[in-house]
């Protein structure tokens, strides 16, 4: 299916009017994570077999999560169904398990990410120490490290959206902060109201101590398991509050869900949230993001924009 879609894209780039004009082959193709990182590959090939075809064409091959490699069983044919010499099915072909992880059995499989970082132009990711990390340890670069380094891997920071910032009225309506826009200058007053206020929506008491919060995926990746651990040592003697704020394990959320009972007055799990997040990541001290690895994440640099600090471990971007 993704093989299919990859092929269309390039019919699309030489043949399709796309505002008012064809492409052609005048064009940087950059090729988003394992779902089109054959056409990277398609490229080349077509290229060896017509030295006429792309020849004014860059491409480039855009990781967000080396986890997510596109490991697909191998199976007879896959040349002809993909329309390249046998030669790139195997510059792509691994002994590896399908599912990620030391302890899955270990299978032929093709693996589309593989074909990004092998054919494309240059590899790029979301941070320039998630770049180094790929390309130098086999836990980040999750099997691929050595493509990661033969790709000449770039980190490209990911960034905020304008739009989100307390001093955008359309954004502040959107997360409903109540306290309205502000600035530097008026932060802390802003976010005591904020505070306030969300104590009084969660049910949560006055607290001298610091409110924080953890946005995102309760899961390994994000540390999730790690914060659990050390608030249960550390919640019942330390004056602070702490608000959760997505879902994910299932066994992490009953986890989750029992810390709430145990501490109700210094813990709070709010679930999924919208745009309201913004409001709650404003009226924090802080936010935590334990993360195991991190490609980049975007919670800090909200955090930042929120005048809310981030207290984050040594990985990633």
């Amino acid at each position: 299916r993704f093989a299919y879609f990859c092929k269309a894209a390039l019919i699309a780039i030489k043949d399709l009017p796309l505002g008012g004009v064809s492409y052609g082959d005048k064009t940087m193709v950059v090729a988003n994570d394992w779902h089109s990182a054959l056409v990277p590959m398609f490229v080349h090939a077509q290229r060896q077999a017509n030295p006429a075809l792309w020849t004014n064409t860059k491409t480039a091959f855009l990781c967000h999560n080396a986890v997510f490699q596109g490991r697909f069983e191998s199976e007879e044919g896959l040349a002809q169904v993909l329309d390249v010499p046998q030669q790139y099915v195997d510059s792509i072909t691994f002994k590896m398990p399908l599912k990620v992880g030391k302890y899955n059995e270990k299978v032929s499989c093709i693996n589309t990410m593989a074909a990004g970082l092998r054919y494309a132009d240059r590899a790029l990711t979301v941070s320039p120490s998630y770049a180094r990390e790929c390309a130098a340890d086999p836990e980040k670069g999750v099997e691929l490290e050595e493509l990661f380094a033969l790709g000449r891997c770039t980190g490209i920071l990911n960034g905020v959206k304008e739009g989100v910032s307390p001093a955008d009225k359309n954004f502040v309506t959107k997360a409903k902060m109540i306290c309205g826009t502000y600035s530097a200058s008026t932060a802390c007053a802003a976010k005591e109201q904020l505070k306030a206020a969300y104590r009084e929506e969660s049910g949560l008491p006055e607290s001298k101590g610091p409110l924080m919060c953890f946005v995102g995926r309760l899961d390994a990746q994000k540390g999730y398991d790690l914060l659990l651990e050390s608030l249960v040592e550390i919640l019942e003697d330390t004056e602070m509050q702490v608000v959760v704020v997505g879902a994910g394990r299932a066994d992490l959320v009953q986890q989750t869900k029992a810390m709430e009972k145990k501490f109700p007055s210094k813990f709070f799990y709010a679930g999924w949230m919208g745009a309201e997040r913004y409001a709650l990541l404003a009226a924090c001290d802080y936010t935590l993001l334990p993360s195991r690895w991190e490609p980049c994440g975007l919670v800090q640099m909200e955090a930042m924009r929120m005048g809310t600090l981030p207290i984050v471990a040594p990985t990633g971007g």
